[in-house]
Order: structure tokens, then sequence, then C-alpha cells
């Protein structure tokens, strides 16, 4: 059984409206998230190095999970896992620069690929497993999913919040398959669902947008949102059109 308690969160910025310090306080635990600002940028890392990013801004490493690799145009090409599997996920785009493919290897096998449509992706895995979504305007109308344990397609109607954040999954027969329940930048607070595999296949999520199970980025078109970092890995293609900081989520204010 899941237990629930309040929680608080406190934040912190400096003048350049970056965040330092994320605090986190509950009965259970407390925790913080700090950040280094660059002192001549708005560049931030969780580790103190002020040799993180490429000559164009983006973000090089995440903490614990593996490094980038950056196309000349500023799409992210690769991240290389820090697993024992040699774990890389290779993201490809079109013409103009929309993401059309992603593909997992371990150990240069193929473990999985998710096709985009304009309006249907489809995803297959070693495990033979099938996933289709199909979009309509900005809304997921339902994902379906097909495994060897199941003899039919399982559908999943997606509820959205009024940031289009994905909170309630039903099936055909209104039953729940998930709840997830968002901390204000969009990392998960608390989600969970009968059955473990239905709920790992959720792929859309804070604010409508697919996260990627290997990086914990969102992909949002132009840029990915580390959730735990409240910030883009990127700066903003079109400039200081909405502020000097070229880094910071929604000017900080994501409610």
């Amino acid at each position: 059984m899941i237990s629930l308690e309040p929680y608080q969160q406190t934040y912190a910025y400096d003048p350049g409206n970056n965040l330092t310090l994320l605090l986190h306080q509950a009965n259970s635990s407390t925790w913080q998230q700090a950040l280094t600002i660059h002192p001549n940028n708005n560049r931030a890392t969780e580790n103190n190095s002020q040799n993180n990013f490429d000559a164009n801004g983006n973000l090089l490493n995440l903490d614990n999970i593996g490094n980038l690799d950056w196309h000349y145009n500023n799409t992210l090409n690769k991240l290389i896992k820090a697993d024992k599997s040699n774990t890389v996920q290779y993201y490809i785009y079109d013409y103009q620069g929309n993401r059309v493919r992603t593909v997992i290897e371990s150990n240069n096998q193929a473990q999985s690929q998710r096709d985009y449509l304009p309006s249907l992706d489809i995803s297959t895995n070693e495990a033979k497993q099938q996933s289709s979504t199909l979009h309509i305007g900005t809304h997921i109308l339902r994902e379906s999913s097909k495994d060897n344990t199941q003899s039919s397609n399982q559908t999943h109607y997606q509820l959205a919040s009024h940031l289009q954040s994905n909170t309630l999954e039903l099936n055909d027969k209104a039953q729940t398959l998930s709840y997830e329940h968002y901390y204000p930048y969009g990392g998960t607070a608390l989600i969970a669902g009968k059955d473990k595999t239905q709920v790992q296949q959720k792929r859309y999520r804070y604010t409508g947008k697919e996260r990627d199970d290997s990086s914990g980025l969102s992909y949002y078109g132009a840029r990915y949102l580390a959730p735990w970092l409240t910030r883009w890995i990127s700066p903003d293609s079109a400039g200081a059109v909405d502020g000097l900081n070229l880094y910071i989520y929604v000017g900080n204010n994501p409610l």
C-alpha cells in the first residue's frame, strides 16, 4: 500500500533567475538539489564542473545517467548511458529538425525502436511488444500495446490536467490503469497502477510531452527539458526573445 503525506518544496534563485537550491521537506524524508551556476553565464551543473557544455552551450553530461552528443545544428544526436550494457539511444530528425525516430542499442544490438508520424507513433522492442499512440491536436486519444502476455490489445485513455499533463489512464471499461502526480517542473511525485508493466509503458506525461525512459528528459520539439534540473539542457535557439536567461523553463513559473 502506498503511504501519502504532505510535503513542501522551497526554491532559491540567483539574480539571473537561475535555480540554485531546491529543498524538499516531508515527515519521512528531506532532500535537496543544488546547482552550480557559471559566473559568466547561466549554465548550470550538478557537479561543480564548468566544462560540462560544448561551445554552443549544450549540456554534455547528465549525472549518473550518461554523456550527451550533439549535432552541428544543436539537435541531440545520442545518449551514451553509464551502464554495463553499453546502452546508446540515438535520435533521428527530419530536415526541419523534427524527431522522427529513436533507437536504443545495447552491446551493439537494437533493443527498441520508435517511429513518429504526423499524428501517430509506433514502438516495437526486442520482446516483440508493440504500442501505438494516436494524437488529435495536443490531446492523446489512446495508447494501445500488445505483448506476449496479452491476448488482445490494451487501450489507454489518458486524461489531462490544466497543464495538459497526463495524470490518469483508463482502459476501455473506465477502470484505472495508472495515476501520476507531478512536481512543479515535471518530475514524478507519485505514479501508481495495478499492473507494473502497463505503468511502465506510459510515455506521454508532464504537459503531454514524451519522456525518454533512458535519460529522463522530456522532448518538446525544439529542446529537451530536464525536470530534476528544472531547466532546458540547451539554450533557446531564438535568442533572448523570452529574456536574457536562455535556459529557464516557462520563466520559472510552471504552475
